[in-house]
């Protein structure tokens, strides 16, 4: 997580839509910034980088070739290739612009000093792009009355897409964070097509890889080997995501016995997963990402189209039957209605 972090030089231009004809507006020199806007900017930059999740630079020939990762390399070597370097990451985004959905706006290049990641110090570069508009209401006081004046700017409140590279592990592509809540259908067009970055290989990405085969295997898998009922499948999801919120670290023997317990299933599992979670793998579990991918843990059995029922906890205060005329139900059993 990013605690801090100072902005010592900053380029800005205005990337467009090529696809809606918008141009690209790249300005001639970077921005004079003053002190208390450094202070303003650097706050706003950081904001949305809240969780644990890191990435690495990738490329098919090697990350080396990768197009951003070389510009970024470029600043760090010397803070004074900012502004050229900012030039070509412009050019870049704009050319990757490939639908009409996507939105233009201002595209900041930002160098920071003093920037604290995990507790440790180092230099990063910021990328962050702002497409929303705000409307705001400017009041000047004159002759006993006020004025009041409508003015659209960015809202400090947010940035639509940011990304914070850090000057560590270099010989792995850099170590890189992406901003929390970018809209629906632009993590490809940022992260895939103009970043194109890769997990890192630490808890983060450990924990959300065996959370995500857990799900797919109770989703995809089970339902073709065994005869288990929708209410059963959740029961399995429920008790995995129990395991990562109990646990502080991941066993998987363990993980296999508490979750599936039936020897069968947990060698389907061990079958399904193809080496994606190695027997003797064993990792500290993080709780960011667990927040993150329980969305996919869903514990909502659908009935037709007239009853949700949502399933919490004991498998066993649910049945399942039909009756005489074909028609199937469940029975629930409870102590408190509230």
């Amino acid at each position: 997580m990013i605690n801090e972090a100072l902005v010592e030089s900053l380029a800005l231009h205005a990337v467009g839509n090529r696809m809606n004809d918008e141009p690209l507006t790249l300005a001639k020199a970077p921005v004079n910034i003053d002190d208390e806007i450094v202070t303003v900017l650097s706050s706003f930059f950081i904001i949305p980088f809240k969780t644990d999740r890191y990435f690495n630079f990738d490329h098919q020939d090697g990350f080396e070739n990768n197009e951003v990762f070389k510009a970024v390399a470029a600043i760090f070597d010397n803070p004074e290739n900012l502004y050229e370097s900012s030039v070509k990451l412009a050019e870049r985004l704009f050319d990757v612009t490939d639908s009409v959905k996507i939105r233009g706006g201002e595209f900041y290049v930002a160098y920071f000093s003093e920037c604290t990641v995990d507790g440790e110090e180092t230099e990063a570069v910021g990328l962050f792009k702002s497409e929303s508009r705000e409307t705001f209401l400017k009041i000047y006081p004159t002759s006993g009355n006020f004025i009041l004046e409508k003015e659209e700017g960015i809202s400090l409140r947010k940035i639509d897409k940011g990304c914070m590279i850090f000057n560590v592990d270099r010989d792995r592509g850099f170590l890189a964070a992406v901003a929390d809540g970018i809209r629906s259908g632009d993590e490809k067009y940022w992260c895939d097509d103009f970043l194109q970055i890769k997990s890192f290989d630490n808890n983060y990405s450990k924990t959300q890889a065996a959370m995500k085969v857990c799900k797919d295997f109770v989703s995809e898998r089970l339902p073709e080997e065994f005869e288990l009922s929708k209410a059963d499948q959740i029961d399995i999801l429920n008790r995995g995501m129990n395991y990562f919120k109990s646990h502080e670290v991941f066993d998987k023997p363990e993980f296999e016995q508490e979750v599936f317990r039936q020897p069968e299933v947990i060698e389907s599992f061990r079958d399904f997963d193809s080496g994606d979670i190695p027997m003797d793998m064993s990792f500290e579990i993080a709780p960011d990402a667990v927040k993150k991918q329980s969305k996919i843990f869903k514990s909502v059995l659908k009935l037709d189209k007239n009853f949700h029922i949502y399933i919490h906890g004991d498998r066993s205060m649910i049945e399942r039957g039909e009756d005489n005329g074909g028609k199937k139900y469940y029975k629930i059993f409870y102590e408190q209605e509230s």
